[in-house]
């Protein structure tokens, strides 16, 4: 079962349920502390409350950012990690989170200064506890004129 949730920027969650989309349903008592802790995290991460953080991640959590090559091993590196960001990102529109079990998505429009990326980001779940993270920031690009017979109207 998929759970998806909409997380409004002021960091409270609320459910969804769209045509396209399935009901949410209670799972297993694991997949519910899961999805519980994922929402959880994701709400702490965006107040950057450090004492939740600590208690909603697994202390060996691995957090990876393929684009740079950064990879921070243990709850002490990847709270430092985040610290020493020179520029705090802001939430720049409505952000998602979908999952279910141990694997959870978050996607998020973010604002850097002047700029605004593409988040997403892959949790990895276990017992309750965020496990690991690989997170990507795509900078928008325009759009190629050959594909532009294949779009959607905007």
């Amino acid at each position: 079962m998929v759970h998806r949730a909409a997380v409004r920027t002021d960091g409270s969650a609320r459910q969804r349920t769209e045509a396209n989309q399935v009901d949410v349903q209670e799972g297993s008592a694991t997949e519910d502390a899961n999805r519980v802790a994922m929402m959880r995290f994701w709400e702490a991460t965006e107040t950057r409350d450090v004492a939740a953080l600590t208690a909603l991640a697994h202390p060996d959590i691995v957090m990876e950012w393929p684009q740079s090559g950064e990879r921070f091993t243990g709850i002490d590196n990847a709270l430092g990690a985040l610290r020493a960001q020179e520029v705090t990102p802001e939430m720049a529109g409505e952000p998602s989170l979908e999952g279910c079990g141990d694997v959870w998505v978050a996607r998020a429009p973010l604002r850097y200064g002047e700029d605004i990326y593409h988040y997403v980001g892959i949790f990895t779940v276990e017992d309750g506890k965020v496990r690991g993270t690989t997170e990507f920031f795509g900078a928008p690009f325009p759009p190629n004129p050959a594909r532009a017979e294949f779009t959607d109207p905007s």
